[in-house]
């Protein structure tokens, strides 16, 4: 490496070879020392694991009974809880209520045991013991809140059967007037305790939330998971359920006998109130008994005093369906239900009077029904035989249309009497719905309540309290006083068959903010899958636009003639038009408007939109397309398919089945 003279003083060769031995020797040590950490590093980490295990075991030990006690109330709980659910669907509510009281009495004992636990002075200083405790806790308060669910429930039960003398097979056809006096009086007055229970379910839903399940907890995962999704559709099922127990008793007739006038729209001929009216009936029922019910064809009013009355139909009818008197079937020209409903009733009354078969006898409501609300019931009664024909779920429209308009040519019934079929098929549905056992009532509630969601029920009732109560849960068929942004498209089929049957629709709206304010872009587009044959047609027409009043038509386009009329109605601005479309032919209209200065203003930075749904006019897809001059903070719904473009930009793609409510806030 290096060539060093002898010096006399200094050997460099030598000194070269004394460094070298000196720096191997100094790695050596340092090899060595690091080991000797290292082993003292193992030895203090098995020490502390030791002492950790210690005290563990010491922690444990100590608590053992106080944790053994926790367990082994909470594992009764459980068991008490299961038994009574058990017992519950048995019929048997009385053991039931006793051992779902015995659970909730075991929940709370295991809480307040390991509140006791949580707070002695060892356990504070564990941060994850802490946590496993305050998420057996969220646990332990859910099963507490549906034991005192389970009780209530029992406890209902147990009220029922002691009002109906122990009848516990509850088939409604098979209770005596008076017990169905008492069960509707029970469920007039539930509302409270049904409230209750549905507060205890959403407790438990609540506590069941914050349980985050790692560590201990983590093994009850699934079991919790699948009870959370049981609770949820209960939750689901009361909230269907309490308002039916408000109205369901005037409804069924008690305490009072009700009567109502009962009009079947048939939506594949579409009217503004859901379709036209091609058959009417008068509904009397007591505490639950239909005591008459009796359909007619429409003709059969009309046709007699076609000459005694005289009275102007709407314009729209008078031109595109060359008649100039109006008439009880086409009374529904209202798309606000009330207007409508009252409408009908005073043809009815007037017609019936001028054919010398008056009815003094006041109306309690007029209910409105479309032929899916039947088709859903006959999804849970199962198929209705009539004379050898099969009514079910999938035929029922088709068949009853073909029926009435060209099968009872071949069947040998007077055209006077093609109808009648409606009012039998109706009897046998009651029967068999009526026989049906209590474990399938919550399928009827969830059927009441999707159909008047969707609008295929409308109500209209006299007593102004009970109309209020009704109207509150969104189920009288009243146009929406929305104060924000406002859409319903009302299509009025005018001579063109059952042609709605083959009519397929969507809707993009959009609307677009600049400095001179908020304008919409409405494009309405109808598909026509149909031929010329006995059923269906050229599509017809009359559609009108309800938007916010004060709106300003800037553009329009697709109605014939480019024939536009606006007006004021029901507190809004409507643009309206004719339209015609061929078989197989796609069309559309189109219309571009300013909204009112008072929505540019988008008070309390927020824009609101409200989309109503005509009722029996089925749109397949709807886009919203909502661009503003501010940044979005917030949406809803979130339920639909929903797309962020930009900051300020938002959009939608759903169906309109039933009211759509958008929100978006700046």
């Amino acid at each position: 490496m290096f060539k060093f003279k002898k010096n006399k003083l200094l050997d460099f060769s030598q000194l070269e070879h004394k460094a070298e031995y000196i720096l191997n020797k100094v790695s050596l040590v340092k090899k060595i020392r690091r080991r000797q950490r290292l082993v003292k590093l193992v030895k203090y980490f098995f020490i502390i694991i030791l002492i950790v295990f210690l005290l563990v075991v010491i922690f444990f030990g100590i608590n053992y009974w106080t944790i053994k006690q926790i367990y082994s109330q909470a594992t009764a709980g459980k068991d008490n809880l299961e038994q009574a659910i058990f017992l519950i669907k048995e019929q048997n509510f009385s053991q039931a209520k006793i051992l779902a009281e015995n659970s909730s009495d075991n929940f709370v004992a295991a809480i307040n045991q390991s509140e006791e636990f949580k707070n002695k002075p060892l356990t504070k200083f564990i941060p994850y013991i802490t946590g496993q405790i305050n998420q057996a806790e969220y646990l332990l308060s859910a099963a507490e809140f549906l034991s005192r669910a389970v009780s209530q429930s029992a406890s209902f039960g147990q009220d029922l059967t002691s009002l109906l003398e122990g009848n516990k097979k509850l088939a409604y056809s098979q209770l005596s007037l008076a017990e169905k006096q008492c069960l509707l009086s029970r469920i007039y007055q539930s509302t409270p305790e049904l409230n209750g229970l549905k507060a205890n379910i959403s407790l438990a839903l609540i506590n069941i939330d914050q349980v985050e399940f790692n560590g201990l907890l983590f093994p009850l995962k699934g079991k919790v998971t699948n009870l959370k999704s049981q609770l949820s559709f209960v939750e689901n099922l009361l909230a269907k359920a309490i308002p039916l127990s408000e109205i369901l008793p005037a409804l069924a007739g008690y305490p009072e006998t009700a009567k109502y006038l009962i009009i079947l729209q048939n939506n594949d001929e579409l009217r503004p109130t859901g379709g036209f009216i091609g058959t009417y009936g008068i509904l009397e029922i007591n505490s639950g008994d239909i005591t008459e019910f009796a359909t007619h064809d429409i003709y059969h009013l009309d046709m007699p005093i076609k000459d005694k009355l005289a009275i102007t139909p709407p314009q729209p009818l008078q031109k595109y369906l060359n008649v100039n008197r109006w008439y009880m079937r086409d009374a529904n020209w209202s798309p606000d239900w009330p207007t409508a409903a009252k409408k009908i009733a005073w043809f009815y009354q007037t017609e019936t009077r001028l054919a010398g078969q008056a009815d003094n006898k006041k109306f309690t409501g007029v209910i409105a029904l479309t032929p899916q609300f039947i088709i859903d019931l006959l999804a849970i009664t199962g198929p209705i035989n009539l004379t050898g024909v099969e009514y079910n779920k999938d035929n029922f429209q088709d068949l009853l249309q073909y029926k009435v308009e060209k099968g009872y040519l071949q069947l040998g019934v007077p055209s006077w009497q093609r109808k009648e079929v409606i009012g039998d098929i109706a009897k046998e549905l009651k029967i068999k719905l009526f026989d049906l056992p209590p474990n399938r009532w919550p399928e009827i509630i969830s059927t009441l309540d999707s159909n008047l969601t969707k609008k295929n029920i409308l109500l209209y009732l006299s007593n102004p309290v009970e109309h209020n109560l009704i109207r509150q849960h969104g189920w009288s068929g009243e146009i929406n006083n929305s104060a924000g942004d406002y859409l319903m498209i009302v299509d009025a089929n005018l001579a063109a068959l059952k042609t709605d049957a083959v009519i397929s629709r969507s809707i993009n709206y959009k609307v677009e903010q600049s400095l001179n304010g908020l304008f919409a872009k409405l494009r309405i587009n109808y598909s026509h899958q149909g031929t010329f044959n006995w059923k269906t047609t050229r599509y017809r027409s009359y559609t009108r636009i309800y938007v916010p009043l004060g709106s300003q038509l800037v553009k329009a386009e697709g109605f014939v003639d480019n024939d536009i009329a606006a007006a004021t109605e029901l507190g809004k601005t409507s643009f309206a038009g004719f339209f015609s479309l061929e078989p197989g032919k796609i069309g559309s209209l189109y219309l571009e408007y300013k909204l009112p200065e008072q929505l540019n203003k988008l008070s309390n930075n927020k824009y609101e939109l409200y989309i109503q749904r005509q009722p029996g006019n089925n749109v397949n897809q709807l886009d919203i397309d909502l661009n503003f001059l501010k940044p979005v903070k917030s949406y809803n719904p979130a339920s639909l398919s929903m797309q962020k473009v930009s900051q300020s930009r938002i959009k939608w793609e759903g169906d309109l089945n039933l009211d759509r409510n958008f929100e978006v806030r700046f």
